[in-house]
């Protein structure tokens, strides 16, 4: 769901010399080393209209295309068969799509999950949370070059205890868990059962592609 659209001549008076060098690959603006950190990219995208959606991923400002329907779908019935399950499970922790976070890492990265799971209490901050124990991205193939680097941040949050991988393009889901022994991971497929005891939550997989030509 990426296109990398850096408006690059926008940023260049935040940019100091030594990274203003850029070149272009297949009709992206990269740069050899990070260009902004997550502060200098939060105040730009301030001043950027509300109906674009932008990311940083290892530096590199990010535009999402806007997503299809299928993808809206799925992380609509995700949500929604978490915060059904949350309420009767552990009504302190609440699902929502397209969710900023606040993560850990050396490299600057600001990814927006389709879906997170976080607790009210913990976040007074509106739009970012620093703890959330689930995390959700809807795949589809621009994401193949990102999707393991933003998977290795995820892992490394230290509140973070499930992932999920889900594919759009057939009913198929990447379940990471995080257990005593590390990090398990798990594919599962329509007839599966997607059970995630921490939140309350047992459904078909095939239940998350509802109302969808998939499902």
């Amino acid at each position: 769901m990426y296109l990398v659209a850096l408006l690059a001549v926008a940023m260049l008076p935040m940019l100091p010399p030594e990274q203003v060098e850029i070149k272009v690959m297949t009709g992206a603006l990269r740069q050899r080393t990070p260009i902004l950190s997550v502060a200098s990219f939060r105040a730009w995208l301030a001043s950027r209209p509300d109906e674009e959606h932008w990311e940083l991923v290892e530096g590199v400002p990010m535009m999402t295309t806007p997503p299809n329907r299928r993808h809206q779908r799925i992380a609509s019935n995700l949500e929604s068969l978490l915060n059904a399950a949350l309420r009767r499970h552990n009504p302190a922790l609440t699902a929502y799509h397209d969710i900023g976070v606040n993560i850990i890492s050396t490299v600057p990265y600001d990814p927006e999950p389709d879906v997170a799971v976080i607790r009210e209490d913990e976040n007074p901050d509106p739009r970012y949370a620093d703890r959330f124990y689930l995390v959700a991205e809807i795949l589809s193939e621009s994401d193949k070059s990102v999707i393991e680097s933003k998977r290795d941040i995820y892992r490394a949050h230290p509140s973070c205890t499930c992932i999920l991988l889900v594919r759009q393009d057939r009913i198929e889901i990447t379940f990471d868990r995080r257990t005593a022994e590390g990090w398990q991971s798990q594919a599962l497929y329509g007839a599966d059962e997607l059970t995630l005891q921490e939140f309350g939550l047992t459904c078909l997989v095939k239940d998350v592609y509802r109302d969808t030509l998939l499902g």
